[in-house]
């Protein structure tokens, strides 16, 4: 986490115990106590202070408190009280917006601790706060926008996700890979790529699929199949880097499910588990008849660091990693990012690239890092902007080279559109990007963001 990030988390942790205190003061002494009116005029300070860099939203994320989209970590008595009190309300969010006033705040309070808190909200004129909970599918309209080849691509990769579900559930049940069908699928995907790359990378890369297994093998091998064809590689080069890309977690398939989706912490004997599965998948792949090579040590390398001071397996002799293992590691890891899992939510594909490029020269290769981020922009799919004329939406495809298209979701005025609509900002000079926003402030979950 930049030293940025942690220093404005502790600020708004302190916010949120002067805010505790107040709404605890609330319930014991009179509104007309002194010492009440102090700790009011302390969050006020504390919080407009916060508002001068921004409105600043506070909202439940699963497990998690989040600020702007950013998650508490950390454990602590303040996160958890406030926690527990918008979980007891049933709020899911809580905007706090710049121009706040201090008889708004203290208003809110007031009511906020209050048995009948709803009814005293909507009394007061507190037009600088805003609550509610979360909306469930805020997408439904979107797919009307959706063009036949975004339509005919997403079809494919479906039929990638299904192909590669069989292949897995094969090696699951008969312990060898059929590696001729591994090779129809990647060969379908590297086609798709070498066809449209535009169409290519349209892919939302915030997900929540319950069929992770499968859907992260055509993700990595998409992923590194694109660095791969940046860097100029031949097809037979592309194609032994997508079937080792397809097949590189392969050694998971005999992890119990129950490990795999832990929700918390593994203990030692469970991690050691995990820590077999590169040694187990390079089995698999020597013994595969037709198979690449390439892919067994693929399996083998992928978590070991660049720098081979981290990691595992641990090397009995230090050698290079296969280039191919360096490029597929990226893609692994920010793919494992940008999707929810039952340990963790997903990141924003901005967050997941910052800390991606936090590991160059440690556990990824500086060079590969650098171009894996510019063939994805600085904005990748699934960011969620602001254009300079005040309207909201998320990237929805890429021009490489060129500005990306945006799906407009919230119009100039802050409302949320009925019917989506797409902009090519390559083909046009009155939109531009000018910042990053959280979909979370809106109410939109991460994971709501794709083209389903």
């Amino acid at each position: 986490m930049e030293n940025k990030e942690a220093t404005f988390l502790a600020k708004v942790e302190e916010m949120l115990a002067e805010l505790n205190i107040a709404l605890k003061g609330l319930q014991i002494y009179p509104q007309a106590h002194p010492a009440l009116k102090n700790i009011t005029l302390k969050v006020s300070d504390l919080l407009i202070n916060l508002l001068k860099e921004g409105d600043l939203n506070i909202s439940l994320i699963k497990q998690d408190l989040a600020i702007n989209g950013i998650p508490f970590l950390k454990r602590s008595a303040v996160i958890e009280n406030f926690k527990q009190e918008m979980e007891k309300k049933g709020i899911e969010g809580i905007d706090f917006l710049s121009g706040l006033q201090n008889q708004e705040l203290k208003d809110f309070i007031e009511s906020f601790s209050s048995k009948d808190w709803k009814e005293k909200v909507q009394k007061k004129e507190i037009v600088h706060i805003k609550m509610g909970r979360v909306p469930g599918n805020i997408f439904p309209a979107a797919k009307k926008a959706i063009t036949e080849k975004e339509r005919a691509f997403q079809k494919t990769y479906q039929e990638n996700i299904d192909n590669a579900k069989e292949i897995i559930e094969d090696v699951e049940t008969a312990k060898s890979v059929r590696s001729g069908k591994v090779n129809l699928v990647v060969e379908n995907i590297l086609q798709s790529l070498l066809k449209d790359k535009s169409i290519f990378s349209s892919l939302n890369k915030v997900k929540d699929y319950d069929d992770y297994t499968f859907t992260h093998s055509v993700d990595v091998c998409m992923l590194s199949l694109i660095q791969g064809e940046s860097l100029n590689f031949s097809k037979d080069k592309l194609l032994e880097l997508g079937i080792s890309a397809f097949l590189h977690d392969l050694g998971k398939v005999f992890i119990s499910k129950e490990i795999l989706n832990k929700p918390i912490k593994l203990t030692l004997a469970e991690r050691s588990i995990i820590q077999k599965h590169p040694i187990e998948g390079a089995k698999i792949l020597q013994q595969a008849k037709g198979m690449t090579p390439l892919a067994a040590v693929v399996a083998f390398e992928h978590h070991i660091y660049y720098n081979l001071q981290g990691g595992y397996p641990l090397l009995r002799q230090k050698r290079k990693l296969h280039l191919f293992t360096m490029i597929i590691a990226i893609a692994d890891v920010y793919d494992a990012l940008t999707t929810s899992r039952p340990y963790h939510q997903a990141l924003l594909p901005y967050q997941a690239l910052r800390a991606i490029s936090h590991l160059a020269g440690t556990q990824f290769e500086p060079f590969l890092v650098r171009n894996f981020i510019n063939l994805l922009g600085p904005y990748p799919i699934g960011s969620f902007v602001r254009l300079n004329t005040n309207e909201l939406g998320f990237i929805w495809r890429l021009n490489p080279g060129r500005f990306p298209w945006v799906r407009i979701v919230f119009n100039e005025k802050g409302n949320k559109l009925k019917d989506f609509f797409s902009v090519d900002l390559s083909s046009q000079t009155e939109r531009k990007i000018i910042s990053y926003d959280n979909p979370l402030f809106k109410g939109i979950m991460t994971e709501e963001m794709r083209l389903t």
